[in-house]
C-alpha cells in the first residue's frame, strides 16, 4: 500500500520526464487586465485549439457557471472535437482515498478476527451445530454451508463498521456526477457568471462568431457516437442570439452524449477503478494463503501444501476479478434509492442498512466460491455443477453491473441531483 500511495501522489512527475506534456492554461496565459492585449488572446484562442491534442476540463460544481470556461468549450466545438474533451471530475480522487482507506479497514477487520480466532474455529461444523442442523452439517455440503453463514455473519459486521463513513463518500459521488449531467443538460450560457463583467462582451461576442453561419463554412461540430455511428452536428445560425441558442444544444446534445459515454451516469464505476478501490483487500489475499501452516491446512482437510494451494489460489482469483468489483455499483444503486424518500431518519436508516446489506451480499458471493473449490478439492466432481452455475451467475452479474451502465447516454434529464440536493441539510 505504501508503494501505491507513493506512485499515487507522486507518479506524475515519473510520467512527465517520461512522456512530457505541455499545457496551456487560461489564466495564465491570457492576460487579465489590458483589455486591449485580451480581446487580441481570445480572438487567437483557435490557435492554441488547433495545436492541441485534447482539452482536460477538471470539473467542479461551479464548472459550467464560469464564462471562461465556455468560451473554450465553444472553441472547441469547431476547431476540435468532443471526443477531444476529456471530463476528469475533481470529486473522484478523494472519493478513490476514501474506498481505499474504508477497505483497509475492512481487511484489518477480517485480519484481526482471523488472527484472534483461527478461521478453521470459525467455519467448523461444531460451531454453528447450535443453529444449523446436524445432517446438513455432517453431509459432503457442510463446509459449503458453514462457510456461507460465517460470510454473511462476517460480512453484516464488518458492514455495520464502515456503512456510515461509506454512505458519506457515496452520497457525495452521487450527488457530483448527478449534478455534472444535469448541469449540462440545462446549460444556459447566458446564466454564466463572470467576475469582470467587461469581459462577458469579449467572450459572448467570440461564442456568437463560432456558432454563426458563415456561407460556404461547414458545420461546427461532427460527433460519431460509438454506439450507433450516427453523427450529431451543431449547424451555424443566423442571429447572435441563435447563435448562443446553437451553443447551448452543442453542450446539452454532443458534448453531454460524449461525457456520458466517457464517464457514465451517476451509477456508474468503472471496472478498474473497482479493482484499484479494493487493493486493500487483493493484497491481503497473499496473506490470507501464506498464513496457514500445517495445523492450520490440517484442520482444513488437506495433506499438503500443494493440495491446498491450488483450490484457495482459484478462489481468491475468481473473488478479485467477479465479486471484490461488485461492491460499489450494487451500494450506488441502493442509495440511490435510499434517498428517494423524504424522511431524512428514513434516508439514513435505509442508507445505513443499505451498507451492511451490499457488504454482507459480496461476502455471500465470495463463499461459494470458496466452499465449492474446497469441497470439489475433497468430495470429486459432485461440487463441479454447482460451481459453473455459481460463476455463470457471477458473469452475469458483471455484465448487469458493469456492461450497459453507459446504455442510459441518451436518457432525460436525471433527478438525483434534486433529490441529494434536498436533503443537503440531512447529516449522517
Amino acid at each position: 500500500m505504501l508503494v501505491f500511495f507513493v506512485v499515487f501522489f507522486f507518479g506524475q512527475h515519473l510520467v512527465h520526464c517520461i512522456r512530457p506534456v505541455s499545457l496551456w492554461v487560461d489564466r495564465a496565459c491570457v492576460h487579465q487586465t489590458d483589455h486591449e492585449l485580451k480581446r487580441r488572446q481570445i480572438r487567437a484562442l483557435p490557435v492554441f485549439v488547433a495545436q492541441s491534442s485534447s482539452m482536460l476540463v477538471l470539473w467542479d460544481d461551479e464548472y459550467f457557471q464560469r464564462l471562461w470556461c465556455q468560451l473554450e468549450l465553444a472553441t472547441f466545438a469547431k476547431h476540435g472535437s468532443a471526443q477531444k474533451v476529456h471530463f476528469l471530475p475533481l470529486w473522484r480522487a478523494p472519493w478513490l482515498l476514501s474506498g481505499l482507506l474504508l477497505d483497509t479497514l475492512v481487511v484489518t477487520g477480517v485480519n484481526i478476527l482471523n488472527y484472534r480466532i483461527p478461521q478453521e474455529v470459525l467455519t467448523s461444523p461444531t460451531t454453528f451445530s447450535a443453529i444449523l442442523p446436524r445432517r446438513l452439517l455432517e453431509s459432503g455440503f457442510g463446509p459449503l454451508v458453514t462457510l456461507a453463514v460465517f460470510f454473511v455473519l462476517l460480512g453484516t459486521a464488518l458492514g455495520i463498521l464502515v456503512s456510515i463513513p461509506w454512505t458519506m463518500a457515496c452520497r457525495a459521488k452521487l450527488r457530483s456526477h448527478a449534478l455534472m449531467l444535469e448541469q449540462m443538460a440545462c446549460f444556459d450560457c447566458r446564466a454564466a457568471e463572470c467576475t469582470v463583467e467587461a469581459d462577458r462582451i469579449l467572450v459572448e461576442q467570440q461564442v456568437q462568431n463560432l456558432f454563426r453561419s458563415v456561407l460556404g463554412e461547414r458545420e461546427v461540430m461532427v460527433l460519431p457516437t460509438t454506439s450507433t455511428g450516427t453523427e450529431d452536428s451543431v449547424a451555424y445560425t443566423q442571429t447572435d442570439d441563435e447563435a448562443l441558442d446553437a451553443f447551448n444544444s452543442y453542450i446539452r446534445g454532443p458534448l453531454r452524449t460524449a461525457v456520458m459515454e466517457s464517464v457514465g451516469d451517476q451509477l456508474h464505476v468503472p471496472y478498474n477503478m473497482c479493482l484499484v478501490a479494493s487493493l486493500p483487500m487483493i493484497f491481503y489475499s497473499a496473506t490470507d494463503i501464506l498464513q496457514c501452516d500445517a495445523t492450520c491446512m490440517s484442520n482444513m482437510g488437506y495433506s499438503s501444501f500443494g493440495n491446498y494451494l491450488l483450490p484457495i489460489l482459484l478462489s481468491w482469483l475468481s473473488t478479485i476479478v467477479l465479486v471484490v468489483p461488485i461492491f460499489y455499483p450494487v451500494f450506488l444503486r441502493m442509495l440511490k434509492c435510499a434517498f428517494s424518500v423524504q424522511s431524512e431518519l428514513l434516508q439514513l436508516l435505509l442508507a445505513a442498512l443499505s451498507g451492511i446489506l451490499t457488504v454482507s451480499y459480496g461476502f455471500l458471493c465470495a463463499a461459494p466460491l470458496f466452499g465449492l473449490l474446497a469441497v470439489s478439492n475433497q468430495e470429486g466432481s459432485v461440487a463441479v455443477l454447482p460451481l459453473l452455475v455459481i460463476l455463470v451467475f457471477l458473469l452475469m452479474q458483471l455484465r448487469c453491473l458493469f456492461g450497459t451502465d453507459r446504455d442510459a447516454r441518451g436518457s432525460p434529464v436525471d433527478t438525483t441531483y434534486r433529490a441529494l440536493h434536498a436533503a443537503d441539510d440531512f447529516s449522517i
